[in-house]
């Protein structure tokens, strides 16, 4: 079986979960003998054995260089700035176009890639690639199969969406054959709110490795040695995140037990406000700003801390908890995040209800045999949360698709 991807992300490019999901997803596919061809909207660094296609390599379109990444979970009207050629002197002319223009430049891409591959089913990750896998079916008549890693509703996290991708979403989901959604809180969503036919949406709990992972030289080794416990936020900083939630509870810590040092990393579009934030609750000597932290940088702090927060207003899935815990450390997360439905041993709270997430993670602290035990049994459950398992619900549900196309 042959399938035609469309993502806007892929590792090693350094966005968030949505590349993580591809690659692990796009990898066991492989590994259960399915033929990935994958496209990027743009010419990449690359991950796996797969077969990558670039968009902007078509003859459809121009070819240029994008000067910054394409950032999936930006607004439809971000601007993403590239070089459109070069003047007389030979110095780069940079020109900028909202991402939405983008997204419909891929689309139109889409259709002739379509049209020169050979492939069964046609696959699409995200808001940014439902245009390209619309464009692909239209040019090609073979099924669509739509992937949601979060909706407009999660991105806005209110019901203040953008117009724009809404409309994205909604006109992909009715062309569509079946949906994908990374959880039943997410299925919901797009039942509620995008009015699809509950019977098309199919759930796909998104995966993580499961092998065990190496152990590097511990980090804040000074704030350890001098007792303090450590609790981490890591993700992108955005109103979805519930970074502001975060900290306000942790300002209820302190006052109990000033002895707790809370590391924030990450990026996003509030990194300002919340560092205003931590300013103006007298946090500053208790909060550690670290930046995005990748690959080992990553796993070292996850190793480290002795626990996560993922405070999330609305979480389709949330990796985070499974990364954590695969490295050794619990986490408390919200009752508005996905992956709740398959990992049980975490600390749960209403992301709005930060006395009590307060008081979780006061608890989790004060007491080492609960988090012992919280990562024991969590870690039995992760053995069958694997990208495999994953992977295979996708490859039943191609198959299903084709055959039924076929008859």
């Amino acid at each position: 079986m042959r399938v035609l991807t469309f993502g806007w992300d892929y590792p090693p490019t350094r966005n968030g979960g949505l590349g993580v999901a591809c690659y692990g997803l796009t990898r066991e596919l492989l590994g259960q003998g399915v033929e990935v061809i994958f496209v990027l909207p743009k010419r990449q660094p690359v991950l796996g054995g797969t077969r990558f296609v670039f968009a902007e390599d078509t003859k459809a379109v121009r070819v240029r260089e994008v000067d910054a990444v394409l950032q999936p979970y930006h607004q439809a009207s971000s601007l993403v700035h590239f070089i459109d050629g070069y003047d007389a002197v030979g110095a780069p002319i940079i020109r900028s176009r909202r991402l939405i223009d983008e997204v419909h430049r891929f689309a139109h891409a889409a259709a002739q890639i379509a049209r020169e591959e050979s492939f069964d089913i046609i696959h699409a990750h995200d808001w940014t690639a439902y245009l390209a896998g619309v464009a692909a079916k239209r040019a090609s008549g073979k099924p669509l199969v739509l992937h949601v890693h979060a909706t407009s509703f999660d991105q806005a996290a209110s019901e203040h969406v953008d117009p724009d991708i809404y409309q994205i979403e909604r006109e992909a989901f009715a062309v569509a054959d079946k949906v994908v959604t990374v959880s039943h809180f997410t299925k919901q969503v797009v039942v509620e709110r995008h009015g699809v036919p509950a019977a098309k949406v199919v759930v796909v709990h998104n995966g993580c490795d499961v092998h065990e992972p190496p152990r590097h030289e511990p980090t804040l080794r000074e704030l350890k040695a001098q007792g303090k416990h450590i609790v981490l936020y890591h993700g992108r900083i955005t109103i979805q995140k519930g970074v502001d939630y975060f900290v306000r509870a942790a300002r209820r810590v302190v006052d109990v037990d000033p002895k707790v040092v809370f590391v924030i990393s990450g990026w996003g579009d509030m990194t300002r406000q919340i560092i205003e934030q931590v300013g103006q609750l007298g946090l500053s000597a208790h909060v550690i700003f670290a930046g995005a932290l990748w690959e080992e940088e990553r796993d070292r702090m996850y190793q480290s801390v002795d626990l996560v927060v993922m405070p999330s207003v609305s979480e389709p899935f949330g990796l985070v908890p499974l990364e954590a815990l695969q490295h050794g450390t619990p986490s408390v997360i919200t009752k508005q995040s996905g992956v709740g439905e398959v990992l049980a041993h975490v600390l749960r709270v209403d992301f709005w209800d930060v006395d009590e997430m307060a008081n979780k993670i006061l608890a989790a602290l004060r007491y080492p045999v609960m988090r012992g035990q919280l990562v024991a049994e969590g870690r039995q459950q992760l053995a069958h949360l694997s990208w495999k398992e994953a992977a295979h619900k996708v490859y039943e549900l191609y198959r299903r698709l084709v055959q039924w196309v076929a008859t």
